[in-house]
């Protein structure tokens, strides 16, 4: 029984080390900008296809190294989507019923482009160390979703040193928590709040490239996710990044323990009721500082 439980633990901890790098993404742009980004999940299941699946099969480039190549073309790719669609409603009175729709629409059409091009057969990566293990007593812990952990600390802890060290990531700093402010003093708004969309959609991409390396996926596979990443910015505090990652490390391992108690298809089910519980004690989330990024 206890190794079945540390199983569970080890696994939920991979996973939702996982979770919360998407989420992380999705937290900083919510927190500079305000707005839902209901096609987060969709940037990474694209990721997952291009460059992930078709760099390994044209040209044999590992999906870890991809992950790192998707961060400069996303970023551009970010960038070039905020300036051409969001930007044009952001700060008008229907601002966060417009972009949630427009969103909404890009994940429909990001899907539709998968299908259209690659198809709707799932797709899974074939490397050898996406379904090799180690094993620590009697835990057994995937060599992919390990590495997948790591690299997905460096993206974080290299996002918050960014924010925190350098000049622009103190002016998106600084757009978070008094955007009017830092229009009197100057700060171009509408360059920062590019780079925030950009910098999230790129960290979500590395995300998702990451997380190919050992599920399945197929063209919807963002549509089983996109609720729990919000779950886990909300479970987090909204607008902060650390707190993101927290809140699907917890949502990771609640998944996991909770097929102790109930069927695999119903672990949702015990996420948002504890969720739901969660938010009624403390509402702004583990580490809510309104208006916070990090």
């Amino acid at each position: 029984m206890l190794e079945n439980v540390l199983q569970l633990v080890v696994s939920g901890i991979l996973i939702g080390v996982s979770y919360g790098v998407l989420a992380a993404g999705l937290a900083l742009i919510f927190g500079v900008m305000k707005i839902i980004n209901f096609a987060h999940a969709a940037f990474a299941v694209l990721a997952m296809y291009f460059p992930t699946f078709w760099f390994l099969q044209w040209w044999g480039i590992d999906p870890f190294a991809s992950a790192v190549i998707s961060l400069p073309v996303f970023f551009l790719l970010g960038y070039f989507i905020q300036r051409i669609l969001v930007e044009r409603i952001i700060g008008t009175p229907e601002a966060e019923t417009s972009t949630l729709i427009i969103t909404m629409g890009f994940s429909l059409l990001i899907e539709n482009i998968i299908l259209i091009v690659w198809s709707g057969s799932p797709r899974i990566i074939n490397r050898p160390y996406t379904l090799a293990t180690w094993q620590v007593g009697k835990v057994l812990i995937n060599q992919a979703q390990t590495y997948s952990l790591f690299i997905g600390l460096i993206l974080i802890i290299g996002l918050f040193l960014f924010l925190n060290k350098t000049i622009i990531g103190k002016g998106i700093r600084a757009a978070a928590d008094d955007p009017e402010g830092c229009a009197y003093m100057g700060i171009n708004l509408r360059f920062i709040y590019g780079l925030a969309f950009a910098f999230g959609i790129a960290i979500t991409a590395a995300g998702g490239c990451l997380m190919a390396t050992y599920r399945p996926f197929n063209p919807y596979f963002g549509e089983t996710i996109i609720v729990i990443l919000f779950a886990s910015v909300v479970l987090g505090g909204m607008s902060s990044i650390a707190g993101a990652l927290l809140g699907g490390l917890i949502i990771g391992l609640i998944q996991q323990i909770s097929i102790l108690v109930i069927p695999v298809a119903l672990q949702n089910v015990s996420v948002f009721a504890i969720f739901v519980l969660f938010l009624y004690v403390r509402p702004q989330g583990i580490l809510g500082k309104k208006g916070r990024v990090v």
